[in-house]
């Protein structure tokens, strides 16, 4: 195909019809992105590889950082030439994914609320500039509760594995 002898708006229209079919091509993979900037964090669905690495490469580390969760066990592999500043972890399914997304959030909440409450119940004898600014909403009562059904639950799932080489594991002797 001759390009040259197209005009600007032939370009661009032609342009925007590859661009979309690369976005609409699906390589068969799970990718969930998690991308993190200033604060924000939302979750991005690229359908294949090249748009994968494309979001990666627009949040490196400055301007944000992108999570990924993937089914795609090729991408550990140097072959692949994929490289991310954030984590690169292998999923079973979007079920197991998101049933981790839950445990880790109920886990860490628990950790939080715990450590608050503690806070709170320890600093009496402290002067007042060292306490806490305001009480915990939750009580000791409701904190053993919390972590009583959490404990009780059973969770199914299995839990992603990081995809990325330490490359300091080899230097360690």
């Amino acid at each position: 195909m001759d390009l040259t002898k197209l005009t600007i708006d032939e370009l661009i229209s032609l342009r925007n019809e590859i661009n979309g079919k690369i976005y609409d091509y699906t390589d068969g993979y799970l990718y969930i992105c998690s991308v993190r900037q200033f604060g924000s964090v939302w979750e991005e669905r690229p359908t294949n590889l090249y748009v994968l690495r494309e979001l990666c490469d627009s949040y490196y580390g400055d301007n944000g950082i992108v999570d990924v969760y993937t089914n795609n066990p090729n991408l550990e592999f140097p072959e692949m030439e994929f490289e991310n500043y954030g984590d690169v972890m292998y999923i079973k399914s979007e079920y197991d994914y998101r049933e981790w997304v839950k445990y880790d959030k109920e886990k860490n909440f628990i950790k939080d609320v715990t450590e608050r409450v503690n806070e709170w119940e320890e600093c009496k004898d402290k002067p007042l500039r060292y306490r806490p600014t305001f009480a915990p909403i939750w009580t000791k009562e409701q904190v053993d509760e919390f972590t009583k059904k959490f404990e009780s639950k059973t969770w199914d799932f299995t839990e992603p594995r990081s995809m990325k080489k330490n490359y300091f594991e080899d230097d360690v002797e």
